[in-house]
């Protein structure tokens, strides 16, 4: 068979970024299986891990994107005239390198090249994550061939006769990564001692990390914590905790863990070390806590910050009885270090949530995807 070609788009957040890394890699695994030479590229935004990507052996081009805010800014006007310019750069690059099927994750920058795609006349398959679709997204999919959802409900926003329940996308090596004793000492955690697992989103939280760390005084006494903090925000943060828990309970400094960044492998190892994780509300973390069967407390972003998203997906996980939610604006140190407490301390309501998490994951959805690729190169 000739070259086969895959484009990638929609990767300038890490909640779309980390899905077409998945796939990426289960296409090259299938390519490699069948013996068809390949070559897998990224065409969109600014990627959330360009270094990555190149190391994972796919080629990034970059177009103009603008990102149109929720809120009045000026600079909406001005990325609006971006995009023509990323549309008519799509097509160029498109037609150059013409592949053969193009894999969009949604979100901005990722729209000019499903438009350039569907003028080129070739063959489209999105993924949406969220309960509600982005608008990006939303477009998208009255261009694409075949739509991939996480949840049923997305399903009325799409034509269902081209919308499939699949779940999120996963690393395709989900099940075979599993901690070991080196994984604790890595940590530096005590395998007799309970964990708690917290993480604010790929940029960490501002909200997310305030609370936490005021509330260690009560969580080192019960448990260990490993707070993932975010890149920007690990220094001050960081310093913020070792001061707070000198203060307050210098015995237990040892129980608390400060991360910037978790890279994925690392992050499924963590997943199932923990006894409960506490996080943002996105698709992708989702459906990662699920597959692990783990509790968890759910913390979404607020809706003037990333619309209903989040929101709709915490409270649509929490009805299948695997997540416990609180809205931003009842995240108050006290009542989160007690739910926390209480929720570790309850046997029966520790085992119910890990049924149903287990209930709710999907861990086939990198494969099915890839397997509709390759049906759509055997046509």
């Amino acid at each position: 068979m000739e070259e086969i070609r895959l484009c990638l788009t929609g990767g300038a957040t890490g909640g779309h970024f980390f899905p077409l890394i998945f796939v990426a890699q289960k296409f090259k695994e299938e390519m490699v299986k069948r013996n068809w030479r390949y070559k897998i590229f990224y065409l969109g935004a600014n990627p959330f891990d360009e270094d990555l990507m190149k190391n994972k052996g796919i080629e990034v081009f970059k177009i103009p994107a603008g990102k149109l805010r929720r809120y009045f800014d000026p600079l909406n006007f001005f990325d609006f005239l971006k995009f023509p310019l990323g549309f008519f750069i799509s097509l160029f690059r498109l037609y150059i390198l013409m592949p053969n099927v193009i894999f969009s994750k949604g979100g901005f920058g990722s729209l000019e090249v499903i438009l350039a795609g569907w003028l080129l006349r070739i063959p489209i398959i999105i993924h949406e994550s969220d309960t509600i679709p982005g608008r990006s997204n939303f477009w998208a999919g009255k261009f694409a061939n075949l739509i991939g959802v996480n949840f049923e409900e997305t399903k009325k926003f799409f034509n269902t006769n081209k919308t499939a329940l699949i779940g999120q996308p996963l690393n395709p090596d989900f099940s075979k990564i599993n901690p070991n004793f080196d994984d604790y000492r890595k940590f530096n955690l005590d395998s007799n001692e309970k964990i708690v697992l917290i993480l604010g989103g790929s940029q960490g939280s501002q909200k997310i990390n305030e609370a936490i760390i005021f509330s260690l005084n009560k969580l080192l006494k019960n448990c260990q914590v490993v707070h993932q903090l975010g890149k920007k925000m690990f220094q001050e943060y960081s310093q913020i905790a070792a001061g707070y828990i000198l203060e307050n309970v210098p015995m237990r400094k040892n129980f608390y863990h400060p991360i910037d960044f978790i890279d994925n492998n690392d992050l499924i190892k963590l997943m199932k070390m923990s006894h409960l994780i506490v996080a943002r509300a996105g698709a992708g973390t989702i459906f990662e806590i699920a597959a692990c069967g783990k509790p968890s407390i759910l913390i979404p972003l607020k809706k003037e910050v990333g619309g209903e998203h989040q929101i709709k997906n915490a409270y649509y996980y929490a009805d299948n009885g695997a997540t416990i939610v609180i809205e931003e604006e009842n995240l108050f140190p006290d009542l989160l270090a007690t739910i926390i407490i209480k929720t570790l301390n309850d046997t029966q309501l520790l085992k119910e949530m890990r049924e149903n998490a287990l209930k709710f994951s999907k861990i086939e959805a990198t494969e099915k995807i890839v397997r509709e690729i390759i049906v759509i190169l055997q046509k």
